[in-house]
């Protein structure tokens, strides 16, 4: 794959990458290099992914050959220098060790929201030049357990509770196996383990697939898992990651203030802790009667007396649970410490938590074991519940609880339909338990006891308080980047809003602020239930359904909003015309319904029959689906998804904001948060559509209000560039004339996409004179011209082959590249002009004298040399069409023509001396402003970079002895460098070897060159 230099940095991409590609892997360089943090929105369908692994595992590879470096240089110094050569030469090579750091090799952890988006990650990774890195996910038991009971419980909190105690019980013959099969070849066979990888594995080899993926952890370059596995500190302890050292990559970043915030709140119902009680009791009861199962007959690791301790302090907190009195009979709020009251009045502190949260636990297994001989007995999930509530709520230090006061509240609220009524004798009502064994005897208020935290801070900085390297944040949607950075409250060095990638005639953006029968569509709460603003929002996507192929993706604010449209449209049959024209499918909220509801909409597309597909924003579908091409065309968005104006969670956080907003720490006011959250569910949206460099598609938003200059401001950069300057809303009659253009044209650019900057097509050639058969098998002519020319139509073909699919992708880049027929594989010259491609040819010549015309390609460099500056490293690859005339007068290109026209045939000394003016004249040293000590340090960089560890260590001992020794350390120095640069990709750096040797060995350098 292409090789590129980015901020110094040997990147191997499958293609030459465009600029917003290049700009993106910059900051994250930048980011790695200079251990700081980044926040990086870069739009759906721009590669992010790809140029995120890249540019992260590119530097973590440099990286390892810098701590060699630095060892070898270590090593050096710990000797005296025998010789002033010696010195300098060791001075040279701490100049290009630079800064010395005592970071060493960090390890990566790439995080998203859900395992199918990690799984797409690592198919990514696979397809990349860095297959090779080593790669494991950390996935639940839900999806790596084989073992059959365990799969059998229903919930993921009793399959983690039944894997506990088959593993605690030595009882998993699965988990036992991991120790004596963890070196087997097979399963350190693929550098890359996902999730599919690690369960056949783990079948094949009859080893626990959840426990052997903790073991290629500590191996991994690179380690996929959940946000919840950084984010909760419980999950972190219990997967035994590391953070200390390590780059953390948190991708589709755009919820992670909600993330955070959940992570530090916990809920817990006085239901709850009524079931807590009756668990213990039931467990003392075991313990008294003389009829113990023989599975609970074994020695305990708790006492009576602390369960009789535990169930007087479950007592305490019930009855102060119990006190929490509801002024207005609905819910009540009250600042964070009134949490820490109430677990303080049942003697619940920071001293014992970890003693009762360990006891709990202990429970939790005791009653697995006892469910295994009844189907009918509780499994502790009360306690689990309990031990969450201990965990949050004591994990912030007590010496802080200041700043947990302003940014945690406690909401009661009455639990709706649990309110208790007045048992019978010896009863309990509603699973509720009175003190001792006794019913209740007074009527109890069902109360939901949260603890909501408002600072996403909090999350934050329980993750950079475990000395992480570097934390990265990036999505196709996290714009305004200001108030997100002030809200996680880390230190950001380094930020970017990139552009889209695709052109302006590839998207189409409006406001339609009316409909066909001009009736306003503003969907306000005083205007969603409005029979006249339905009916027209209906003939706003009839109509636009009339002009949209294929998929028409609807996204409604809400559920009850999507089901009130529909029961509209199909009372005034509406809903009927819309069916005729596509079939019509909704967003289901089972888990199950929608796998299946996807499919059939999908088949719907394959069939050619076009489909709307009607969802919510802030759902599935709107989250984290792919619509390219032609499973989606147009998004039409009916309005703004504020969240519920009255919900006291909303309420609370935009007090919050509104009290805790300084002009110093920038964060938004309550309201500018509340209708930035409204825009962010837009912004995901409407990226569902445009999925990739040559996909297009079509943006509809069906609500007045977003003319306003504010809304307009939230929207992603790329969808601003499109509505333009001053974006107004549109009369509904041109918007569809205009839409029908707009398809018209994409459809006829669809069927050819524009050719990349270093795509090998030959632009024209002129085969009339060809007469041989191109499915004859093929044989060498005589005359060389034929077989260029049929080498050339070859390559056409192959390129035509590619281009008839209409997304340009890495693995078909690769295939084209490498993976070419047997027939063209074995034409002579192709697989040298394939490569060439790849280097730096200045000309590419199928040109003879009886050969038809070829256009030339020219190119410029695209590895840098010493003297290049930043600047000059990041030109891309640039094409010219050269008149085949002007070869014969031009000496480089005649060189490189010759040199393709027959390997075998030897340059002459002058070619030599040509391509080596050739490579001065790209970076000329008497026009660098560098010594000639700075270049040297820059081109020892860049061999570092290009060549193996092993291969860069042979060279400096070859460097090294050819600075202090004779003649024959020059012969020594030649093979290493013949044999570590003698490719033709690393040519260049070869030939820029000879500015640095002695004056005596460069015409003897010059000789071996031309022998070559």
């Amino acid at each position: 794959m292409p090789e590129i230099f980015i901020e110094g940095i040997a990147v191997h991409f499958p293609f030459e990458p465009y600029s917003v590609q290049r700009d993106y892997m910059e900051k994250v360089i930048m980011c790695l290099r200079e251990s700081s943090n980044g926040v990086l929105e870069s739009p759906t369908g721009t590669g992010k992914t790809l140029s995120l692994l890249c540019s992260t595992l590119g530097w973590l590879r440099t990286r390892k050959t810098d701590v060699e470096f630095e060892k070898h240089v270590i090593k050096r110094q710990q000797k005296p220098p025998s010789t002033l050569a010696d010195q300098v030469l060791n001075n040279e090579l701490v100049a290009v060790l630079g800064k010395p750091t005592n970071w060493g090799v960090p390890k990566v952890i790439y995080a998203s929201r859900t395992h199918s988006q990690l799984n797409q990650a690592m198919r990514e990774l696979k397809r990349s030049a860095y297959g090779n890195m080593r790669a494991v996910v950390l996935g639940s038991r839900d999806q790596l357990c084989i073992h059959t009971d365990v799969m059998r419980e229903q919930g993921n909190s009793n399959k983690v509770n039944m894997c506990k105690l088959k593993v605690h019980s030595k009882t998993c013959s699965f988990q036992l196996r991991v120790e004596s099969k963890k070196d087997h070849p097979e399963f350190h066979g693929p550098p890359i383990m996902d999730i599919e990888d690690l369960v056949k594995v783990g079948q094949r080899l009859r080893m626990c697939p959840y426990y052997a993926s903790k073991e290629l952890v500590k191996d991994a370059d690179i380690t996929f898992m959940p946000y919840n596995y950084l984010l909760d500190p419980k999950a972190r302890k219990a997967n035994k990651i590391d953070l200390s050292n390590t780059i953390v990559i948190l991708d589709e970043a755009h919820n992670i203030e909600k993330i955070c915030e959940e992570s530090a709140s916990v809920q817990i119902r006085t239901s709850d802790v009524a079931m807590a009680i009756e668990d213990v009791t039931h467990i003392m009861k075991l313990f008294t009667s003389d009829n113990v199962d023989a599975a609970t007959d074994d020695p305990k690791d708790f006492t009576m007396d602390d369960l009789t301790l535990l169930k007087e302090m479950l007592l305490e907190l019930e009855k102060s649970f119990d006190g929490i009195t509801v002024d207005d009979g609905v819910s009540q709020t009250f600042p964070a410490n009134y949490m820490y009251k109430l677990l303080g009045d049942a003697n619940f502190t920071y001293a014992n938590c970890a003693t009762i949260v360990g006891l709990l636990d202990k429970l939790v297994q005791y009653l697995m074991v006892a469910s295994q001989q009844s189907t009918m007995m509780r499994k502790g999930n009360s306690f689990l519940v309990l031990s969450e509530l201990l965990n949050i709520v004591f994990a912030n230090k007590e010496e802080i609880l200041s700043k947990v006061d302003v940014s945690f509240k406690v909401h009661v609220e009455l639990e709706e339909g649990r309110q208790s009524k007045q048992p019978a004798a010896g009863k309990s009502s509603s699973g509720w338990l009175g003190k001792g064994n006794n019913a209740t005897t007074s009527a109890k208020t069902a109360k939901i006891i949260n603890f909501w935290c408002f600072n996403p801070g909090f999350g934050m900085e329980q993750l950079l308080n475990t000395n992480v390297r570097s934390v990265i944040l990036t999505s196709g949607t996290l714009a305004p980047l200001k108030p997100l950075i002030a809200e996680l409250a880390i230190p950001v060095a380094h930020f970017l809003e990139n552009p889209h990638i695709v052109d302006e005639n590839q998207v189409y953006v409006k406001i339609i602020g009316t409909g066909p029968d001009r009736e306003q569509l503003i969907s306000n709460y005083r205007n969603r239930d409005n029979p006249k603003y339905m009916r027209s929002l209906g003939s706003t996507i009839l109509n636009v359904s009339r002009v949209v192929p294929d998929g028409l993706l609807v996204f409604f604010p809400s559920y009850p909003m999507m089901n009130a449209c529909v029961d509209s449209w199909q009372a005034s049959g509406l809903w009927a015309d819309l069916s005729r024209r596509k079939p019509i499918f909704m967003e289901p909220r089972g888990k199950d319904q929608f796998t299946s509801t996807m499919e059939e909409f999908y088949q719907a597309i394959r069939d050619s029959k076009g489909a709307i597909f009607m969802a919510v924003c802030r759902g599935k579908v709107s989250e984290g689906l792919d619509f390219a091409d032609r499973n989606g065309r147009a998004v039409i968005i009916t309005g703004l998804p504020f969240p519920p104006m009255m919900d006291p969670k909303v309420m609370l956080k935009r007090r919050y904001l509104d009290c805790n907003r300084t002009k110093e720490n920038e964060l938004l006011t309550g309201q500018a948060w509340y209708t930035l959250e409204a825009t962010r569910a837009v912004n995901q949206a409407i990226g569902r559509v445009i999925r990739h460099r040559h996909d297009y598609g079509a943006i509809l938003l069906c609500d007045s209000r977003f003319q306003d200059a504010f809304q307009v401001q939230q929207l992603s950069k790329w969808v601003r560039t499109h509505l333009g300057s001053r974006p107004r809303n549109t009369p509904f009659g041109p918007v569809v004339h205009e839409l029908r253009q707009f398809f018209r044209k994409a459809e006829e650019l669809e069927m050819r996409p524009p050719l990349r900057t270093n795509d090998y097509l030959l632009n024209s050639v002129n085969l009339s004179e060809i007469s041989s058969d191109p499915s004859e098998p093929h044989m060498e002519p005589p005359n060389m011209a034929v077989s260029r020319a049929r080498m050339a139509r070859n390559v056409l073909a192959q390129a035509e082959q590619v281009y008839s699919v209409t997304k340009w992708t890495p693995e078909e880049y690769a295939r084209a590249a490498g993976s070419m027929s047997p027939t063209l594989k074995s034409t002579p010259g192709v697989m040298d002009f394939i490569s060439r491609l790849n280097t730096n040819a200045t000309t590419i010549d199928f040109n003879s004298s009886a050969s038809g015309q070829v256009k030339i390609y020219k190119r410029t460099r695209t590895s840098p040399t010493p003297s290049e500056t930043t600047s000059q490293i990041n030109i891309r690859k640039r094409y010219k069409l050269v008149n085949p005339s002007e070869i014969k007068s031009d000496p480089e290109q005649a060189s490189t023509s010759q040199l393709l026209q027959s390997q075998s045939q030897s340059k002459s000394q002058t070619e030599i001396k040509t391509e080596i003016q050739t490579d001065a004249k790209v970076s000329p040293e008497a026009n660098s402003s560098k010594s000639v000590d700075e270049s040297r340090v820059e081109f020892l960089r860049q061999v570092r970079g290009s060549i193996s560890n092993d291969q860069f260590r042979s060279f400096g001992g070859a460097l090294l002895a050819y600075k202090s020794g004779s003649y024959e350390s020059f012969d020594r120095l030649m093979l290493v460098l013949l044999e570590a640069l003698g490719t033709p990709e690393l040519r260049h750096l070869l030939l820029m070897m000879r500015r640095f040797l002695k004056a005596e060995h460069k015409e003897e350098f010059d000789v071996r060159m031309a022998s070559l």
